[in-house]
């Protein structure tokens, strides 16, 4: 048990964050976001929490993760108690509590008088203060059933993890040299450290998962390999890596690329060709991080979005620390054509948009302005405006999909059309959060067991003999 001998008592703003200074972190990939560095700090915030009888932090959290409980640990310096509390929804809570997008702080009621609790930010000191606990790598007995998971990113991990502690041989597979999915490729070392997503891997390799990279699905196997491999179960989360692009006039020039692909080669050490002026079209999370990643790389970089500054869907913290760094935000702005020379980009031409009636979003729909044309100078263009998951050899192997290219799955079980085979993640959502694709594996977790029990207990009955 902690003790802090400090007098707390309830107060209304939040604890800060420790934050690396602008000149400290503009020109390098440290850790930009230090969160809370001592017991008293996390046991001052925690005290802040009403531990209401109907939390609406929870039922906002995709996972319902147990947060009352979780900070009445902490307000009773029962650091063990708080880790195990997390460890029953997530495999890998060091990495998670650093981009969640804390769908459960927007609910906070203390927001009524104050600032929300910082639930993310307790959650990830006690990932980090407190050690992996024992039960962590308790499992179950062998029950003999193999199941082989596609993709190693937040739905794919948490599966993979869960299921071992139920007895099961679990197998992931993963296209990428590296564990993680969208977690290592795509979001910058600033703000998720690569080897703590890997140090958290390792752990959970230790419940006997085992992890086969630059294994592809579609290419090296189907599922029917896998179950000619003796597999009984197949869960397919691979995410959505495919680039969506705006179509444009311009587009196959040299030095247009998207941000995917752009944070990818970064987060994977190769070598990337960087502009000297360069935009980053979008406005969310991974638009933001292309353009922080970029000036840290010593770009001239320029982020170019076609609605408001107050309307970005990117989380708000990061959304000021790229401002912070000195990038300029030209809001209210939409390319309509990447102009060359010899093959290469030279400029781009925008047009000014104004705010209308609100689209199906609900947000005020951007409305070009008539002969607002004009034309700025760049040569480079990265694209950040969304991705989808790979789907052509899905169709192909008989997989039902959805007009958006994700697959169609019976919503109580999550089972695709094919019998014996799941998906969860943006394979089934189109991208989303790590939460929400951690909260889709739970549910798959639990009907993959459903189905296996059920499975095993009809063998069980055709096997025993009848007597009189």
């Amino acid at each position: 048990m902690i003790n802090v001998s400090t007098a707390r008592s309830r107060r209304r703003e939040k604890v800060p964050q420790h934050i690396l200074p602008v000149e400290e972190r503009i020109d390098n990939f440290r850790e930009v976001n230090l969160g809370y560095l001592t017991w008293e700090e996390a046991m001052i915030e925690a005290d802040r929490c009403y531990l209401c009888r109907k939390p609406k932090c929870v039922e906002a959290c995709h996972a319902h993760f147990n947060i009352p409980s979780f900070i009445k640990a902490i307000q009773e310096g029962e650091g063990k108690k708080a880790r195990e509390i997390l460890e029953t929804i997530y495999s890998f809570p060091k990495s998670i509590d650093r981009i969640c997008p804390q769908f459960c702080r927007d609910a906070c009621i203390a927001q009524k008088k104050g600032d929300a609790i910082q639930i993310m930010d307790l959650k990830r000191f006690i990932a980090d203060r407190v050690e992996v606990t024992e039960s962590f790598f308790n499992k179950a007995d062998s029950t003999g059933h193999k199941i082989a998971i596609i993709g190693a990113g937040p739905a794919g991990l948490t599966a993979a993890y869960y299921l071992a502690k139920q007895g099961h041989e679990v197998v992931v597979y993963e296209k990428a040299p590296v564990p993680g999915g969208m977690l290592t490729l795509g979001i910058p070392q600033y703000r998720l450290p690569k080897e703590i997503m890997f140090e958290e891997v390792d752990d959970i390799a230790k419940l006997g998962v085992k992890f086969q990279y630059g294994a592809t699905y579609g290419k090296d196997f189907t599922y029917k390999d896998l179950f000619n491999l003796g597999f009984d179960a197949i869960m397919i989360s691979h995410g959505a890596h495919k680039p969506k692009w705006m179509k444009i006039p311009g587009e196959d020039l040299e030095g247009v690329v998207h941000a995917i692909e752009f944070l990818r080669d970064v987060n994977l050490g190769k070598e990337v060709k960087l502009g000297k002026k360069i935009a980053v079209i979008g406005g969310g999370d991974v638009a933001i991080d292309a353009v922080r990643v970029a000036k840290r790389l010593g770009a001239d970089v320029h982020l170019i979005y076609r609605r408001s500054r107050e309307q970005m869907p990117a989380v708000e913290e990061e959304i000021e620390a790229a401002e912070e760094e000195g990038i300029p935000l030209h809001v209210l702005r939409n390319p309509i054509e990447i102009i060359g020379e010899d093959g290469k980009v030279k400029a781009l031409k925008l047009i000014k948009m104004k705010l209308g009636e609100p689209d199906s979003s609900g947000r005020p729909r951007p409305v070009p302005i008539e002969g607002s044309e004009y034309v700025d100078e760049y040569d480079m263009v990265i694209e950040a405006i969304s991705e989808e998951p790979e789907y052509d050899y899905l169709e192909n192997d008989g997989f039902k999909l959805t007009r958006w290219h994700t697959f169609e799955i019976d919503p109580e079980t999550h089972m695709t059309n094919i019998e014996g085979v799941w998906a969860a993640g943006d394979d089934v959502t189109g991208p989303a959060t790590a939460v929400e694709a951690i909260a889709a594996a739970h549910k798959v977790v639990q009907s993959i067991n459903a189905y296996l029990k059920a499975k095993a207990e009809t063998h069980q009955d055709e096997s025993t003999p009848l007597t009189n």
